[in-house]
């Protein structure tokens, strides 16, 4: 559990080089966002001093990616001096203009006490105006604070169903959690073959701390329960993770 909360941070950490990727695919259509584009392909060369000008033009129209992403340029130090506080007002600025990503970085500088007061309900209140958006980070974010009761009242239904948003959007670390769950009867029903099922989905996905749950659970299940599961898991997988 500690490995997937670290992977969890770490991932948060990664987000500047997720972000690029992304967004290189969105701008690639979008004719509209000229000087972000060109910001974001002096930023994949690592030339982050050469795309600040185009970011900060972007930033002063008001683009909410370009807010964005400069904001993790001040929050990691990348092309700019590190700067939390200038970050929480670029996130802050994205958030209100209801853009999912703004919203989850937001809610994650409240949640860790960078450049704010650490207030944790107040990081509920935007990963849960990001979650309903479909963003997968805050989903699982909140799947996290709720098991654990951080800003919120402890609640293993409420995990369970964040967890579920983003298990069926493909995240490995949530279907990891959906199986841990179902193994240990928090949240839902307990049920050995259902655990196992998640458990094996997300190790097809990469997550490699399911791979070790994996073993541990085949060597408490009989071939036949382990077989019923595999079953399970291909049908799901068939039915993009809905309905499982």
């Amino acid at each position: 559990m500690k490995k997937l909360i670290f992977n969890q941070q770490l991932n948060m950490k990664q987000r500047t080089c997720a972000l690029l990727f992304f967004l290189s695919l969105f701008l690639a259509s979008n004719a509209l966002a000229n000087e972000f584009e060109a910001g974001v392909y002096e930023a994949k060369k690592g030339h982050y001093k050469k795309a600040l000008p185009f970011i900060n033009t972007a930033v002063n129209e008001g683009n909410p990616m370009a807010q964005v992403f400069l904001g993790l340029m001040y929050k990691n130090g990348k092309g700019v001096e590190q700067n939390p506080g200038e970050a929480f007002r670029l996130f802050e600025l994205a958030a209100k203009q209801e853009d999912a990503d703004g919203q989850f970085n937001l809610g994650s500088l409240y949640d860790n006490g960078i450049g704010v007061v650490q207030d944790r309900k107040e990081a509920v209140k935007w990963y849960e105006l990001s979650a309903n958006q479909g963003f997968i980070d805050a989903q699982l974010r909140l799947g996290l604070m709720y098991q654990y009761g951080q800003g919120v009242t402890q609640s293993y239904n409420e995990s369970e169903k964040w967890y579920h948003m983003a298990a069926e959007q493909g995240d490995a670390d949530a279907q990891l959690m959906l199986g841990l769950a179902n193994w240990s009867g928090q949240g839902v029903k307990q049920n050995s073959i259902k655990a196992y099922m998640w458990t094996n989905i997300a190790a097809s996905n990469g997550s490699h701390e399911a791979i070790e749950y994996k073993t541990k659970m085949n060597k408490k299940l009989s071939p036949k329960e382990t077989q019923q599961a595999l079953e399970l898991s291909r049908t799901c997988k068939a039915n993009s993770y809905k309905d499982c």
